[in-house]
């Protein structure tokens, strides 16, 4: 049994993956037994929306009472459905439970984003960059390909132009995990890949805050075996000097024991979200 409880004041976790995601497991109820568990006061659960037609493999789909569906308006439905009820009903054990969705950017995907934000009310919109050339950074092989196809300088350039995008769509409330190519990009490019950033995400910063969108904390760089969350520490910095906008801490949860993971220690980090209370 999980018997860690969070002892700070970190106490809301914005972005959780329950087992509507493709890749993950745990039911909403799972998610939230936990989140009481550890002592979080809000959990919000950001169930993937990867809908780029030109990936193939497991993007495209939700999984619905065990089955895996394409996304339609009536998976997402569902979903929302499960995590509206959950909100009333672990409301009574003082547990805030809020509906958000991370969706997968692709160039050409604003309308059909746009247009389920539309149709469904969401808590939280969170925005991820996964792909380029169809080949996503999070995944251990076909990252391999990729880097295998560009150098350092083009992958940088490349990655950063995709972010850029994403936050001027105008449709995310926040920026995930802005330098997830570190998961992999480290093995592959050494650790230049830790500094691909200047030069680069100033612009990025710019059109962030033009429109009003954040970034998070996430703190499942730690279970994916590095030092520093994603973002590390000298993009935190990079955005605090700029004026950008610290939104949440999200530990990327796709397992309950992985819920609010080093978040003790991240409250540190990102002290922004932390209300100072003068005793």
């Amino acid at each position: 049994m999980n018997t860690r409880r969070l002892t700070g004041a970190a106490l809301s976790d914005h972005h959780v993956h329950p087992n509507y995601s493709i890749d993950a497991q745990g039911s909403i109820d799972d998610f939230c037994r936990a989140a009481v568990a550890v002592g979080l006061q809000e959990i919000c659960f950001t169930t993937h929306y990867d809908a780029d037609p030109k990936r193939v493999g497991d993007e495209g789909f939700m999984v619905i009472e065990g089955r895996r569906e394409p996304l339609s308006n009536e998976s997402v439905r569902c979903y929302l459905a499960d995590v509206r009820r959950a909100h009333v009903e672990y409301g009574g054990m003082a547990l805030m439970v809020k509906a958000g969705m991370e969706f997968g950017y692709f160039p050409g995907g604003e309308k059909l984003i746009a247009d389920v934000q539309t149709e469904f009310a969401l808590d939280y919109r969170l925005g991820a960059v996964h792909n380029i050339d169809d080949l996503c950074v999070c995944h251990r092989e076909e990252s391999a390909k990729l880097y295998g196809r560009l150098t350092l300088d083009r992958f940088a350039d490349r990655y950063f132009d995709l972010l850029d995008q994403c936050a001027a769509s105008r449709l995310f409330d926040c920026l995930a995990h802005i330098d997830v190519y570190r998961r992999y990009g480290l093995a592959h490019y050494g650790d230049q890949i830790n500094t691909i950033h200047r030069g680069r995400i100033e612009k990025v910063f710019a059109t962030m805050i033009k429109h009003g969108v954040g970034y998070e904390v996430n703190t499942s760089a730690i279970r994916h075996g590095l030092t520093e969350y994603y973002p590390g520490m000298e993009i935190i910095n990079a955005a605090r000097s700029q004026g950008v906008l610290l939104a949440a801490m999200g530990s990327d949860a796709h397992r309950p024991e992985q819920l609010a993971l080093d978040f003790d220690a991240a409250a540190a980090v990102a002290y922004e979200l932390i209300p100072y209370v003068d005793e």
